[in-house]
């Protein structure tokens, strides 16, 4: 969810690919940092059984179901997700709600096991509503992925794909303490908890302000996803706490009500708003300072990652196949916000057409 958001998996694991620091993250190809000693999914196919895999791949259909249809991140992830499709030979499809919220993706889900695609691609919109169903299509044969958001059970699936939240919740924490100097206190505004990806990006940011002696926290909120309740709660808390001089809003909606109010208030410039994701609105307050920072998301990335790996485990070869992947992120602030090596990274809104 994009943030969307985004949950609490890989501890240690996710250390050990992350680099402290405001810095740009960079990844060699369409993969992400893998956990785990892996062999690339690119390894070449045995010659005798080349064409004959190309031939069969035009049969496979892989099921991309996102978070909901609507949202920039998403719409960026079907991108990557279709480019790596055409180039395998393989069908994708796209199916999915049109809010984030189990409620909306879970007839998607139980409408499209009957459909029975090869493999199935999925952000779960929560991590542990969406187990049963997801069983279903194992139960049938049928491979499934996660991207963005996952399960709190992960054995069940095959592989999941994820950004590294948890250091993206550091680095928002980081680079807000360097605005405000390293004095004074800070807030979160979540979404909902149990959602995997945006509860990492919350103890992730706990976790660094911890490092910094003269800074605290001075509240963590939830907004349900609605910019008009994050911009009450931030009102709230300007009045109520004083010496706050950071927001964390753990997605497009907090973020973009923290900033608003912060606004409103007077206070742009001096109480700083970090948010996640690129998203052409989120990207417009950015640039205008009313969002100060933003950790971005390579979600084309995670789409081509799913694709990639689904057709390596229709293939024969699921030995390849990393079992967690992180993606790592791309920090940007309102400073750089206007840099090439910046804005590739900003997502889409309109869909690639799929062909099949």
């Amino acid at each position: 969810m994009s943030r969307k958001t985004s949950r609490r998996q890989c501890g240690s694991a996710r250390r050990k690919a992350r680099a402290l620091g405001a810095t740009a993250f960079m990844v060699a190809g369409t993969a992400g940092v893998t956990l785990g000693a892996v062999t690339p999914s690119s390894a070449a196919t045995p010659n005798g059984l080349v064409s004959r895999v190309s031939k069969a791949a035009h049969k496979f259909t892989i099921a991309l179901v996102p978070g909901l249809t609507t949202d920039p991140f998403y719409i960026t992830m079907e991108r990557g997700a279709a480019a790596e499709a055409k180039k395998l030979g393989v069908t994708l499809t796209w199916q999915g709600g049109t809010t984030f919220s189990p409620e909306s993706q879970l007839p998607v889900v139980n409408s499209l096991l009957a459909e029975h695609p090869s493999a199935l691609l999925i952000a779960p919109t929560d991590d542990v509503a969406l187990k049963a169903p997801i069983q279903k299509f194992l139960s049938a044969g049928i491979p499934v992925i996660s991207v963005d958001t996952t399960l709190t059970d992960t054995s069940i699936l095959d592989a999941r794909i994820t950004s590294d939240n948890f250091q993206g919740g550091e680095l928002a924490a980081e680079t807000i303490a360097k605005l405000a100097h390293y004095t004074g206190q800070v807030a979160v505004d979540n979404v909902n908890p149990g959602i995997s990806t945006t509860d990492a990006r919350q103890a992730g940011f706990l976790a660094q302000i911890k490092k910094y002696p003269k800074m605290s926290v001075a509240a963590v909120e939830y907004n349900t996803d609605s910019p008009t309740l994050a911009a009450s709660q931030t009102k709230d808390m300007v009045l109520k706490f004083p010496k706050l001089v950071g927001i964390f809003g753990t997605n497009l909606y907090g973020a973009q009500g923290a900033g608003e109010a912060i606004a409103s208030a007077g206070k742009k410039g001096k109480i700083f708003v970090a948010g996640y994701d690129a998203e052409p609105a989120t990207v417009k307050l950015l640039q205008s300072g009313v969002i100060n920072v933003l950790v971005i998301q390579q979600p084309a990335v995670e789409g081509a990652d799913g694709v990639k790996y689904a057709y390596d485990i229709l293939t024969g070869h699921k030995s390849a196949v990393p079992k967690a992947t992180l993606v790592p992120n791309i920090v940007a602030t309102t400073a750089n916000s206007h840099n090439p090596n910046i804005t590739k990274y900003y997502y889409q809104s309109s869909l690639a057409a799929l062909a099949g």
